[in-house]
C-alpha cells in the first residue's frame, strides 16, 4: 500500500467516526430536549392547576361567621325541630368548609405527585416537604373538627379561624415559590 492509500483509509475511518461521533452526541440532546420539553408541559399544567387552586386554598372568613351564627340564632329559639335542623344544617355547613379549605391543596399534591416522575432529585425533596405540609394541615383540620362545639359559637369561630392564619400558610407559600424557582432552573429560564 502506499501511503496515498494510508492517508484515504485514515481519513475514511476518521470521517466515519466523527459522523458516528455525530450521531450520538445528536441523539444525546434530542433525548435532553425532549426531556426539557415534557417537563414544560408538566410544570406549565401544575402552574395552571396551582393558580386555579390557589385562589380557593384561604376561605372566606365570613363564611365561619355565617355558619356559626345562623346556627346559634336557630339553637336558641328553643323549637327541638328547628335545633335538630338547624344543627343537621350546621354540618352540613361546616363539611363543605372543611371541603373548600382542605381540596384544593389535596388535587395540588395530587398534580405534584405526577411530576416526580420527570423531576430531578432537589425538586422532589421539595415535593415531599409540601406533602409533609399537606398531611400536616389535614391533620390540623381533623383535630380542630374534633375539638368544636356547636354550644360554644365563639370558640368554634376562633378554632375556624386559626387554620388560615398561622405559619403554615407562610410555609406553603415559600414552598411554592421554591419549587417554581426550581423548575425553571431545570427548565434552563434561570
Amino acid at each position: 500500500m502506499e501511503n496515498k492509500d494510508i492517508w484515504l483509509v485514515l481519513i475514511g475511518i476518521a470521517g466515519w467516526s466523527w459522523g458516528i461521533f455525530q450521531f450520538f452526541l445528536k441523539r444525546k440532546y434530542q433525548k435532553k430536549d425532549k426531556l426539557t420539553d415534557k417537563r414544560f408541559e408538566a410544570y406549565t399544567a401544575y402552574m395552571k392547576k396551582s393558580d386555579e387552586l390557589m385562589t380557593n386554598v384561604r376561605t372566606n372568613p365570613d363564611m365561619v361567621y355565617g355558619i356559626s351564627s345562623d346556627f346559634m340564632s336557630a339553637a336558641l329559639s328553643g323549637d327541638e325541630d328547628r335545633v335538630n335542623d338547624a344543627l343537621l344544617e350546621f354540618n352540613n355547613k361546616l363539611l363543605g368548609f372543611v371541603k373548600k379549605a382542605s381540596e384544593p391543596l389535596m388535587i395540588l399534591k395530587q398534580e405534584l405527585n405526577s411530576l416526580r416522575i420527570i423531576c430531578s432529585k432537589e425538586l422532589t425533596k421539595k415535593i415531599e416537604d409540601f406533602d409533609e405540609l399537606a398531611v400536616d394541615f389535614n391533620n390540623q383540620i381533623q383535630k380542630t373538627l374534633s375539638k368544636i362545639n356547636p354550644n360554644d359559637a365563639n370558640k368554634m369561630t376562633r378554632e375556624l379561624e386559626t387554620l388560615g392564619h398561622n405559619e403554615r400558610w407562610q410555609k406553603f407559600k415559600y414552598l411554592n415559590k421554591e419549587i417554581i424557582d426550581l423548575m425553571r432552573k431545570e427548565l434552563g429560564s434561570d
